[in-house]
């Protein structure tokens, strides 16, 4: 009994002989876990997907976002509108002028004026008696037309077109024109040139070429297609600092029937088919309208031989444009002599194609009705219509040569300058219902028309 006991206790004490004490039953094997390939893939791709989906969130964000943060912290200018406000002329004394309200205060004045003029002419007469004039004179005068020429040629551009073709045989080239440019205006964000359209025809690209040999890019703003010009833009931010001090629009002047005519003027830009040649001469008229619908330019003629491709500005002695150099209508008997489009009927076109504004076309040819016309009760004042060009918006609504226009919209037209005025408050597509006088077997009868209007401007966008 007490070995079995002594046994027992034995056991107890001893773990290797209890069976309380044996953890055999408390070990584990640990086996790795199966790989799903399945959902491995599928997580693959989920993880792909969601990298290509955010890589092109970021991509697209950055591409919309990055032009408004580059304006936020560098901000470029707005393009202020363009207003060439009325012309005024300068040093030239008009009849109105010669005239005082008062006409004891005008007697005194035109006496003392007598007076001093009488002291400055005797003064003249004295120096000129005893001045002989030589070479150097006229060097002298020369030098100052030089000068004048010289500093309004820094508003001159060139402007370079390029062009890809293929020859006969199917083989690439690239043709190159050039013509010159002037600088009408500066918005601000923009230069603004105005150019001849034919020159940057389908042109792929456009360079301009500054007075100091400097060259940008530029493109196409607005064209007009009765007169055949356009205004081009140049960012003000591409130019060269230095180009930019010195580069200015040039001063626009007048060329106001009576004004120039018989007075010298230079004709800069490349007159001669030259770029940056010069010459010197005298307007030898300036009465003759274009033949242009819509519109009365008038053109000015010099006695100043140039190039069938001539291009570029006339100016006064002051350096101000009083015409833009243009050869399509030159008289068929003098192919050969300059000739330019009048700036003064030219600002208001250059001030819609610089802001962009679309004109109405209706292809009216026509001319104020003669006052010894409208003494009569049956005819009244209008415009007389010539002749409306072949399938424009006058002809295809029935407008015929011989109608006498005498209302707009309702709103009474007492000449044909005041019909191209009443024009340009009409948009392109907009409906005119124009009233009319066309004569009858009987005399002449009212009747209204409505026409809607097309489009004489093309934009370059």
């Amino acid at each position: 009994m007490e070995d079995k006991k002594n046994s027992s206790e034995d056991e107890r004490l001893d773990p290797e002989k209890s069976p309380i004490a044996r953890a055999d039953f408390m070990r584990e094997k640990i086996k790795q876990r199966p790989i799903n390939k399945k959902k491995l893939l599928r997580r693959t791709l989920i993880t792909v997907t969601m990298a290509v989906v955010f890589g092109a969130v970021a991509c697209l964000t950055f591409v919309f976002l990055s032009p408004v943060i580059n304006n936020k912290l560098y901000p470029e200018e707005s393009p202020a509108p363009i207003d060439l406000t009325e012309e005024t002329v300068k040093d030239e004394m008009q009849p109105e002028d010669m005239y005082a309200d008062d006409n004891a205060i005008a007697a005194e004045a035109a006496s003392v004026a007598i007076d001093m003029a009488s002291s400055e002419i005797s003064r003249m007469q004295e120096e000129m008696s005893s001045y002989h004039f030589d070479s150097s004179d006229y060097i002298e005068m020369y030098a100052s037309l030089k000068t004048v020429a010289t500093n309004t040629s820094k508003s001159i551009v060139t402007v370079t077109s390029r062009t890809s073709d293929t020859n006969w045989i199917s083989n690439p080239y690239e043709s190159e024109g050039r013509t010159s440019g002037v600088i009408v205006a500066d918005n601000g964000a923009e230069y603004l040139i105005l150019t001849q359209t034919s020159a940057i025809d389908d042109a792929e690209s456009i360079q301009v070429t500054f007075f100091d040999g400097s060259t940008t890019s530029a493109y196409l703003k607005m064209s007009d297609k009765v007169t055949g010009l356009s205004i081009l833009a140049v960012k003000n931010r591409i130019v060269d600092d230095t180009t930019r001090e010195n580069i200015k629009a040039a001063p626009l002047g007048s060329s106001s029937s009576g004004i120039v005519t018989g007075t010298p003027v230079i004709a800069i830009g490349s007159p001669t088919g030259v770029q940056g040649s010069i010459c010197y001469g005298f307007v030898t008229s300036d009465n003759s309208a274009l033949d242009l619908p819509d519109s009365k330019y008038m053109m000015l003629t010099t006695d100043m031989s140039a190039a069938t491709n001539a291009s570029g500005a006339i100016i006064n002695l002051a350096g101000s444009v009083v015409g833009f150099i243009d050869m399509n209508y030159n008289n068929a008997n003098m192919p050969n002599t300059l000739c330019a489009i009048g700036i003064t009927e030219l600002r208001a076109l250059i001030e819609d194609l610089s802001n962009e504004k679309a004109r109405p076309f209706l292809g009216i040819y026509g001319q104020t009705v003669p006052e010894e016309l409208t003494d009569g009760e049956t005819i009244t004042g209008g415009v007389y219509i010539t002749r409306t060009d072949i399938d424009s918006p006058a002809m295809l609504a029935g407008v015929q040569s011989g109608d006498i226009i005498t209302a707009i919209n309702e709103e009474p037209i007492e000449g044909y300058e005041a019909f191209i005025s009443r024009l340009r408050t009409i948009k392109p597509g907009e409906e005119v219902h124009m009233s009319l006088m066309r004569q009858a077997a009987e005399g002449y009868v009212d009747l209204t028309i409505d026409i809607t209007a097309g489009s004489a401007t093309v934009s370059g966008e």
